[in-house]
């Protein structure tokens, strides 16, 4: 009987969650539903109402909470969505990798304002990210001002073993200055493809946010973090979807080209990289030079290149070939990490560490603890809670 029960909610409210907050036509929503999108139709114009089961769904879907549905108008103060560009026109037609990405973008917002509320609890006051550049700097310039604002020290970048080692590195120098670095939903279903969206981040202070997407390598995901904090020293959100190799392409928005350069300058500085740099070594110095800066023998070419060092030939010529070698390499292994790992990855260390900081001050609950942690089930914290303090 209960599974009849209708739930007396707001339609306007209705189809505002769907068309403002997570962004659906009605025939994707109704499918995902399982529902005809004349019986959603009806239900958002008040012809018909779902029942409390059928809108445990919707809220679910549209990444919302079922109280929400019940306020007599539709929220002015909630549009994560309006403040990025849209996605190329090639997935325009990919519904379900929208929706992914929009719901990930919501899932970022709630973070924030999860962060937020828990520095509250804990009465201390958020850290202030004075970072600021203008798109009028010259690159150099600009890259200088973000390598100083990080106190970056290549000393220690060296100290990394591996590439996970360095992202961690870039990871908790940027988290260390008061913004929130984290990836990708942890829910397998709510993954999103590379061509998709490589990152995306949220410019508004306190606690901007940096999500990258766990699909790429260590040294992509690299490269996104820094050319996203560009973004937010320049005061605006978006979506990225181009990596290094794309990073001077004519098709890009100039601010997007600008953000490349400096992001590509803060990992190989100019000058750092011709005093390494031997042309006639190259190939056989290729693989070191590439661990010294910590990014891919490929970014190292792509630099090169575009510092007029080396020609677009040779550049066009080793890309072919690392193409061609990935091509007819074996197949890889290595499975996923550890799930706890991933929540941790997916929340970002210094919100984790938050989180624990004000369970331990009993400002929290354990359930409460959890639940901030992607929804994670108690049985993970232990394990997340070494990780971050250990």
């Amino acid at each position: 009987m209960a599974k009849s029960v209708k739930a007396l909610i707001t339609p306007e409210v209705l189809k505002w969650a769907r068309e403002r907050r997570i962004r659906l036509e009605i025939d994707y929503a109704a499918k995902r539903l399982k529902i005809e999108p004349e019986t959603l139709e009806a239900w958002e114009n008040g012809a018909e109402q779902p029942t409390f089961v059928q809108l445990k769904n919707i809220a679910k879907l549209y990444k919302t909470h079922i109280s929400i549905f019940y306020l007599p108008e539709p929220p002015t103060d909630f549009q994560p969505l309006t403040d990025y560009r849209v996605l190329p026109e090639q997935f325009a037609t990919d519904e379900e990798q929208i929706y992914r990405l929009n719901a990930n973008i919501i899932e970022a917002f709630e973070r924030r304002e999860t962060l937020i509320e828990l520095y509250e609890l804990l009465e201390e006051p958020p850290l202030e990210v004075t970072l600021n550049i203008d798109k009028n700097e010259n690159p150099e310039q600009a890259a200088e001002k973000i390598t100083r604002y990080l106190e970056f020290n290549r000393t220690q970048l060296q100290r990394a073993n591996d590439p996970y080692a360095a992202l961690k590195f870039w990871k908790q120098i940027v988290e260390a200055k008061g913004i929130l670095v984290c990836q990708t939903s942890v829910n397998t279903h709510l993954s999103v493809e590379l061509e998709t969206v490589r990152g995306f981040c949220i410019a508004q202070r306190p606690f901007p946010v940096i999500v990258v997407n766990p699909k790429d390598s260590p040294y992509g995901r690299i490269f996104t973090l820094i050319h996203e904090l560009v973004h937010i020293a320049l005061g605006e959100s978006v979506i990225q979807n181009t990596g290094f190799e794309g990073a001077n392409s004519p098709n890009l928005d100039p601010i997007e080209v600008f953000c490349n350069q400096v992001a590509a300058e803060v990992l190989v500085p100019e000058n750092e990289l011709l005093e390494s740099v031997n042309l006639e070594t190259l190939q056989e110095d290729l693989s070191s030079t590439s661990k010294f800066f910590h990014v891919s023998p490929e970014v190292i070419m792509r630099r090169l290149q575009t510092l007029g060092v080396i020609s677009r030939r040779n550049y066009q010529t080793y890309r072919s070939h690392q193409l061609a070698k990935y091509r007819n390499a074996p197949g890889r292994s290595g499975g996923a990490a550890p799930y706890h790992n991933r929540l941790l990855n997916t929340s970002g260390e210094h919100f984790a560490r938050t989180a624990f900081t004000a369970y331990y001050e009993q400002k929290i609950t354990r359930a409460e603890l959890a639940s901030v942690l992607s929804n994670s089930d108690t049985k993970h914290l232990a394990k997340i809670e070494s990780a971050i303090f250990v």
